[in-house]
């Protein structure tokens, strides 16, 4: 008869184990212990085991003298290959002992003291009804509310929060470990397009609680951020490396979607459960693990969860010399896909077998400067171009800094942190310089595109490279935004709405692509709908300017906007769009006075960089000469607001003027062609 709980001990604390097994089997468990004692190899093998295959977990008592027992460590390595569930019991204050701090690591442990064995053993039941031990009487019934409600988490059509579940895959993980952890410290181991279909896009921006009856599509993989072991800083750069470059890798993988690093980030030491984790992001696989570094290796320990039902799936440890370290992203790139689509063909081999740097240092760069870039802060920008720069110099031929470099140039005068005239001739160049490196970089193409768009007003060409850049990576949310943005400019609403909402399905976080995706919905006559994206972005900052831009000209009540602008100024007085906006609405509601005190405070302050800004409000107060100077000298200076700015109300009566359709004409904007 198998018996649901093994408990593993040293001989030395035999008497306080009797006891604690006695407790146990008077709560209902059934335990396998040896009271006899075992010897030899073939007993052991043959009945323990048995025993360990057969048990759901393993209580492991811990004390001083756990690590003089042969056979405890043995038993602990069975279980931990065969995944079975640990729970450490200490018996003493001496702690975890050295030797296992690794592979216990995230592990949450009880502690049964002498003295206090009643309380213990009210801890250890809890833990064993949560690793779903079965009590045949007793403790079961006592808590048959609670036994309810943990089925109830377990149901895919009901909401619950299963965040017990982290430290189970902390378990698989840290079992996965202990046969390899003392190989790992002595270094002997190693281990080696066309526009997106409307119906096929769904909005995995909504609160988790709204979509919590539908399944999350197993094919939808989220990598997220890996747990860091050890205080290192090194070790936190390689996780993130690793976390970046296994999401690019899978990227490009036919039959995958990939959400975004930007949003899997936003979970890093989250206490969501994975069920929640996966409903936010709309993902129905998760990928999730720890790494480690010692002196001369790193060990990464890898899980896949099904976000759905919570189960552990396929799981893994590999360990690398630090100086191969890009290789063996390659390696569990290459395990990871194969998990995930049940095989590896030949053309996904080839992909994953592509290394962008044989230089660990200029990964290390290229991997702080996407960290730096992320952060969307000038500090943030300049920083990144350092980084970027770095690995340039340290590999000339890598890629994909220089589509760092294209990308953080591109960005920066619509954050108004340098002219378009200077830092937009830079963004072209290191574009043209990715693709030359690496004719299959996405990256590259999409900031090629963007460039064409904003600064060349070439429409045509723009065109063309996005649909490449969605070619080469059909998972990159930037190329989806940023074409989605084009199409919307050019006034063709239903094109970018589903491109946007492709764009805010692989990154379900972010805070532009539903800012973006409200714009075009506005366009398209569906106000309501875009307030509701709105309210997606609100919720991750309630003062994103660009956001409360596109509210002002949703929302119907005048003075409920008025109050929400009013408000993120005082918040934030440096964001000009947000006096533009509200200048509008003073408009609107017939305050000139008002209108004008927004109108001279940015005059003082954002003289030389709000050019379309000026020129709307010109327009506004019916000064067409001035507001037609104000946008020739925004065209003259290209500013990219010029040419990407259709959130911006002109009076009917202006935009039909000759004068401004001729400016118009040098855009070659499509919406006002002759």
């Amino acid at each position: 008869m198998k018996s649901d709980v093994f408990v593993s001990y040293a001989s030395g604390d035999r008497e306080r184990v009797y006891g604690l097994v006695e407790r146990l089997r008077a709560a209902g468990v059934s335990v396998w212990i040896d009271q006899i004692g075992i010897e030899g190899a073939s007993m052991w093998s043959q009945e323990i085991v048995e025993a360990i295959d057969k048990c759901k977990v393993l209580i492991l008592a811990i004390s001083q003298r756990s690590t003089e027992s042969e056979n405890v460590v043995k038993e602990l390595a069975l279980a931990s290959e065969r995944r079975k569930n640990i729970l450490p019991v200490c018996l003493d204050l001496s702690g975890i002992p050295k030797s296992m701090e690794y592979q216990l690591a995230g592990i949450q442990r009880v502690e049964y003291l002498e003295g206090k064995e009643a309380k213990g053993i009210e801890a250890i039941n809890r833990a064993l009804d949560k690793l779903d031990v079965t009590f045949v009487d007793g403790f079961g019934q006592s808590h048959e509310g609670e036994k309810q409600g943990k089925q109830a988490r377990r149901s895919n059509q009901t909401q619950g929060n299963s965040s017990s579940l982290w430290p189970k895959a902390l378990v698989a993980l840290s079992s996965l470990a202990v046969l390899a952890i003392c190989l790992f410290l002595s270094g002997v181991l190693k281990l080696g397009p066309q526009a997106p279909s409307d119906q096929s896009t769904k909005d995995y921006s909504k609160d988790p609680n709204e979509v919590a009856d539908s399944l999350m599509e197993a094919n939808r993989v989220a990598v997220l951020p890996f747990k860091t072991l050890g205080a290192s800083g090194e070790t936190s750069d390689l996780g993130f490396g690793l976390v970046s470059t296994l999401t690019s890798k899978l990227q490009p993988i036919e039959g995958l979607t990939i959400i975004a690093k930007e949003s899997a980030r936003k979970f890093i030491d989250s206490n969501l459960s994975p069920k929640e984790i996966g409903q936010a992001l709309g993902a129905g696989t998760l990928v999730t693990g720890e790494i480690q570094t010692s002196t001369e290796k790193v060990q990464v320990n890898i899980q896949l969860i099904d976000a759905n039902t919570e189960n552990l799936g396929w799981g893994s440890v590999f360990i690398e010399s630090k100086n191969d370290f890009l290789d063996l992203q390659t390696v569990i790139a290459t395990h990871l896909v194969s998990e995930l689509k049940g095989s590896l063909d030949d053309a996904s081999a080839l992909l994953l077998s592509r290394k962008a740097t044989e230089i660990p240092e200029a990964d290390a760069a290229y991997q702080k400067g996407r960290q730096e870039w992320n952060k969307r802060t000038p500090e943030g920008f300049y920083n990144a171009i350092k980084l970027f720069e770095k690995a340039t110099q340290l590999d000339p031929n890598y890629a994909d800094p220089y589509a760092g470099l294209a990308d953080t140039y591109g960005l920066m005068p619509s954050y108004n942190l340098e002219p378009a005239l200077e830092v937009m001739p830079k963004a072209k160049l290191n574009a043209e310089k990715a693709i030359e490196l690496d004719p299959r970089s996405s990256a590259g193409y999409a900031s090629l595109a963007w460039a064409q768009f904003t600064y060349e007003y070439d429409w045509e060409i723009a065109e063309n490279y996005f649909e490449t850049a969605i070619q080469l990576n059909p998972n990159y949310a930037n190329a989806y935004l940023w074409f989605g943005i084009l199409k919307s400019t050019a006034g063709l609403q239903k094109e970018a709405i589903t491109y946007l909402r492709k764009a805010l399905e692989l990154d379900p976080t972010s805070l532009i692509i539903p800012t973006n995706l409200a714009a075009a919905l506005r366009l398209d006559g569906q106000e309501d709908e875009a307030l509701g994206k709105l309210n997606a972005a609100f919720k991750i900052n309630r003062n994103f300017p660009a956001a409360l831009n596109v509210y002002a000209l949703c929302e119907p009540d005048y003075n409920k906007a008025i109050g929400r602008l009013r408000s993120a100024i005082e918040a934030d007085p440096s964001a000009g769009g947000n006096r533009v906006a509200l200048f509008r609405l003073y408009v609107k509601t017939g305050n000139l006075l008002a209108a004008k005190d927004q109108m001279i405070y940015l005059l003082d302050h954002f003289h030389s960089k709000l050019h379309l800004g000026f020129s709307e409000m010109y327009a506004h107060l019916g000064s067409y000469d001035e507001a037609l100077r104000w946008l020739e000298k925004g065209i003259n200076e290209k500013e990219s607001i010029v040419s990407t700015g259709t959130n911006h109300d002109f009076p009917k009566e202006f935009v039909s003027d000759m004068r401004f359709l001729k400016l118009m004409d040098t855009l070659s904007h499509p919406l006002y062609k002759k």
